[in-house]
């Protein structure tokens, strides 16, 4: 018998193993393999029979050393997602097989095991036999029956119990979307248990895009399933650690399954719901490695499933909406805030007319007051770590580059100390004394970093009790965790976030949002920005007064917005804050797409190339660049092949980086013409080539 093996092999097929008399494998099973001097654990994707044990090839086959018993088997529906994800996004079913296996179970040590000794892996989960698995993935629950601890949750209102019938009865995909703070969660929970009621072996995927936000709708769910399993994925978490909620998720055991992008592709033999919160969020495209979105491939598994996929967000994004739009997916709309709160007030802070000191404008300031008064939380949002994003000098012009990347370094405060950081590469450099073009010690910082707005506060508000959240301040999930509990139970009375703040989080005393500066992002050419930015300030904008009942004379949550652009039709349309209004900004964003040719009215694909050497990257572009003109033209195919323009920034840990952007208005046209380009790109092992479709950004 041959067996055909999945492996992490870039640019190589699927490799063929003898299995040898006594070894039984089938597709979806893991096994362990030599490939060259290694042994590396694969997947079986097919098992045939062959009377020539070269396979072919004339060489002797190698044969299958062991299959991993304690790996449960990968089912019929999750191997077609694993084919669909390496075909789509241009990668080997072994690149894909390998990214959603966990790295302590790749690692073919922890399968072995002896006549009287079990695995590591046996030893790890002895409380978890993945023997007991079904073929058809059905595994005896400790607690079959589900339980929804109403108890402590609010009755559904009118537009949530319309929500939830829809959910349960769309064939589509539902986009639900709901403006912050509509209880999203909360239908969420009752579709939970309505699924898991309905199918005592039933298990529910329920995405976040960020590390971030997996404590907050974990617990929130624990606690309305208290006796169902729960298990938690994502990279923050140790390996055996994620590697045991992996194989209880992969064996039917654990019901509910939370994890950021990654858990789309842990196996669940028996799910029959999806739930991707903040579909909007771009943090669901992965960025290296395997390049693919978590969201789309949740759409893609639900329909393969026929279960229900409910896309939640307040800033749905604008594929979304075209897909709504064009009846491919149903909407449902939740336009009130479920704690009965009226939106929070937006005013545009003009920052020429109110020039900020250390990045707040004396109107903002004034409002931070008032709020500590009233013994009030508030939140300034500034979406840059560190002190200042630039060092500069006055006298010349002079700023301080990072030598491995073509971006300024960031200057950061460590207690006492500073550092300037690469915020790409995380080189690190003692700041210079003096300016070494001119050797002026006249240097200066430009811009403000939440450490410089921090440290603002507390000159300014000494009594108040702060915290900041951001990479640096809380760089572990426990520290994250700390910092929310202490916000929540009121022993802060001002924060200063990043973009970690912006969305999902919910808290009961926020009154007041202060954005210090929504003007940088507008400055990004990249055609996502304006979409990205009106999402950002629309979500951290709902963050205040969401539980604030309000008064006659109108909400009393407020946000400030600063700007030096307070004419920009964005912020007309957030100072407005009526949902009409909101919505036509929206659509004037779409139709701008529509008009340009672009997602997702459109199709896009990048091969991007980076060498060490500037003119070899250069040359390796345009050489892939005329391969596939010639592809094209022999084809007359619809896709256009722009000439290869450097990515920003040009120069990345030491790598000069290129890219040839391809459009097309036909996604098939533009996946034959990538499948046939594969082979070309093999000659260009020299370079660091990698090919993204759909991707984020142009730069």
């Amino acid at each position: 018998m041959i067996a055909q093996i999945a492996l992490d092999t870039p640019g190589l097929p699927l490799l063929d193993y003898l299995l040898p008399e006594g070894v039984i494998a089938h597709p979806g099973d893991w096994v362990v393999v030599p490939l060259g001097r290694r042994r590396v654990v694969g997947l079986v994707a097919s098992v045939g029979t062959s009377a020539d044990r070269s396979g072919g090839r004339g060489f002797e086959l190698k044969a299958v050393e062991r299959v991993c018993e304690d790996l449960p088997r990968v089912g019929q529906s999750t191997l077609d997602l694993y084919t669909f994800a390496a075909a789509y996004y241009q990668r080997t079913l072994g690149q894909v097989a390998a990214t959603a296996l966990p790295g302590w179970l790749k690692t073919p040590k922890v399968h072995e095991h002896g006549r009287s000794r079990p695995s590591r892996l046996r030893q790890l989960l002895s409380g978890t036999s993945v023997s007991e698995a079904s073929e058809d993935g059905q595994t005896p629950q400790e607690s079959p029956t589900p339980s929804l601890a109403a108890k402590s949750l609010p009755p559904l209102n009118e537009e949530q119990v319309q929500a939830l019938e829809a959910c349960l009865r769309e064939s589509r995909p539902l986009l639900l979307h709901g403006v912050t703070g509509s209880g999203k969660t909360r239908v969420y929970l009752e579709l939970l248990a309505e699924i898991l009621a309905r199918d005592h072996f039933a298990q529910a995927l329920v995405l976040v895009p960020e590390i971030g936000l997996t404590p907050a709708i974990s617990a929130r769910i624990q606690e309305a399933f208290p006796n169902e399993s729960l298990e938690v994925i994502h990279s923050g978490l140790s390996e055996r650690v994620r590697a045991t909620a992996w194989l209880r998720a992969a064996t039917g055991r654990a019901r509910i399954l939370v994890g950021t992008r990654t858990a789309v592709l842990c196996p669940m033999p028996n799910c029959k719901l999806i739930v991707v919160d903040e579909e909007h969020d771009h943090s669901y495209k992965q960025q290296d490695g395997l390049r693919y979105s978590a969201r789309d491939l949740a759409v893609w598994l639900g329909h393969r499933l026929s279960c229900p996929v409910v896309l939640g967000s307040a800033t749905p994004s604008l594929e979304s909406r075209a897909q709504a739009e064009r009846g491919r997916y149903a909407r449902q709309r939740l336009t009130l805030r479920a704690t009965g709160a009226p939106r929070a007030r937006t005013r545009i802070v003009d920052l020429i007319r109110d020039r900020p000191q250390h990045g707040l404008s004396e109107e903002a300031s004034r409002e931070i007051e008032r709020a500590l008064t009233r013994g009030e939380q508030a939140l300034v949002f500034v979406n840059r770590r560190g002190w200042s994003p630039v060092l500069c000098c006055d006298a010349c012009g002079w700023r301080q580059q990072c030598p491995d990347c073509s971006v300024p370094m960031v200057l950061h405060k460590r207690r006492s100390n500073w550092r300037l950081i690469c915020h790409h590469c995380a080189r690190q450099l003692p700041p210079p004394h003096a300016c070494p073009e001119c050797s002026s010690t006249d240097l200066q910082t430009a811009g403000q970093g939440s450490q410089r707005i921090e440290e603002a506060l507390i000159e300014r508000f000494p009594h108040a009790r702060l915290a900041r959240l951001d990479r640096d301040a809380v760089a572990s999930p426990a520290a994250l965790k700390d910092t929310l509990d202490r916000i929540e139970r009121r022993e802060v009375d001002l924060i200063v976030g990043t973009q970690m703040v912006a969305k999902g989080h919910d808290f009961a005393g926020l009154r007041l949002v202060v954005v210090a500066d929504a003007d940088a992002q507008l400055a990004n050419p990249d055609f996502r920005a304006p979409e990205w930015l009106f999402a950002t300030l629309i979500q951290v904008s709902g963050r205040a007064g969401r539980h604030d009942k309000g008064s006659d004379a109108g909400p009393s949550g407020t946000v400030l917005i600063q700007t030096r652009t307070p004419s920009h039709a964005m912020f007309v349309a957030l100072e407005d804050g009526r949902e009409d209004t909101l919505e036509s900004y929206w659509g004037a964003l779409l139709r701008e797409r529509e008009e340009a040719g672009m997602p997702p009215f459109g199709f896009l694909a990048a091969i991007r190339v980076s060498h060490a050497q500037a003119d070899r990257a250069e040359r390796g572009a345009s050489e892939i660049f005329s391969h596939l003109l010639a592809l094209i033209s022999a084809g007359n195919r619809p896709v256009r092949a722009y000439a290869p323009v450097p990515r920003v920034p040009e120069r990345l840990a030491g790598r000069t980086r290129w890219q040839v952007l391809l459009e097309s208005s036909q996604r098939p046209a533009l996946q034959q013409l990538l499948g046939e380009m594969a082979a070309a790109l093999t000659a260009f092992r020299a370079l660091e080539v990698h090919v993204e479709v759909d991707p984020l950004s142009l730069t």
